[in-house]
């Protein structure tokens, strides 16, 4: 029996204008009404996270930043946290102005990026339900250590490149992080070992749920590790390769509202 249902928020409950569907209301609503736990678990941050899990009258805490930290939007309050190690933020500094990728830091209160960047029509789309501001200097006018970093491309072709190089440049300054591709344009830095399976895994304790009574749904690289550690992990139908890997059964894509359609035949069914 699913006792807790975790959603990514990104192209799996919301679409590419960032609403929610009728359809994924109402199933969401049903869900609660038998008792199941919905959560969101996202590489945003808190906000705008909560935005979407106010308007589906979610009660449970958002895992945001792929894990990173959990949050409870109700109370405002974080439960759990990591942070970057802050010897990242100078080395990617160096190495996103060295080789000109287009890099953003992230609290969740704010994104930052720099005063002049090159970045894609497509991130600022997505951050338009976010808090974000320019910065002179990554060095001196970040106010707190952030929990992630992000660098995004123009060309989708791109991407998988710009992770490998992000890796290898990391394993060369023997610095660790977590890399890892979480939409067709973006490439996150997360601390060492974080994912939304560790995330999640820290709420299911907190409410005293076993992996087995989990359904975790989701369309990316940076999904695929929550949808294996899930008793039924469920990719979209366009997925990515590496999420379709891991899951155990498809659903459809989010516009024909795949997040619905899993809940009626796996919970509601």
């Amino acid at each position: 029996m699913i006792r807790l249902a975790a959603f990514d928020l990104d192209n799996t409950l919301i679409s590419a204008d960032l609403t929610l569907s009728p359809r994924v209301q109402e199933a969401v609503a049903r869900a609660m009404a038998q008792g199941v736990i919905v959560a969101i678990a996202t590489g945003r941050g808190p906000s705008p996270t909560d935005q979407f899990a106010a308007a589906l009258n979610l009660t449970a805490p958002l895992v945001c930043f792929q894990g990173g930290i959990v949050y409870d939007y109700r109370a405002r309050r974080v439960l759990h946290e990591t942070r970057l190690d802050p010897a990242v933020i100078p080395i990617i500094a160096r190495l996103s102005e060295a080789r000109g990728w287009n890099l953003q830091f992230e609290t969740p209160t704010m994104i930052y990026l720099p005063r002049k960047s090159n970045h894609p029509e497509e991130i600022m789309n997505l951050l338009r339900v976010s808090n974000w501001k320019r910065v002179d200097d990554f060095l001196t006018d970040l106010p707190e250590i952030p929990h992630k970093f992000i660098l995004s491309v123009h060309d989708r072709s791109e991407r998988d490149a710009l992770a490998a190089e992000l890796r290898a440049s990391f394993d060369q300054e023997f610095a660790k992080i977590t890399v890892v591709p979480s939409h067709p344009i973006l490439v996150e830095g997360l601390p060492h070992g974080m994912s939304k399976a560790v995330g999640l895994a820290w709420l299911a304790e907190h409410y005293h749920i076993a992996p087995e009574e989990i359904m975790a749904v989701g369309d990316n690289d940076n999904d695929a590790e929550m949808l294996q550690w899930a008793g039924l992990g469920l990719a979209m139908q366009d997925g990515s390769p590496a999420a379709l890997a891991a899951a155990a059964a498809v659903v459809p894509p989010v516009s024909e509202d795949g997040a619905a359609a899993a809940i009626e035949r796996y919970i509601l069914g």
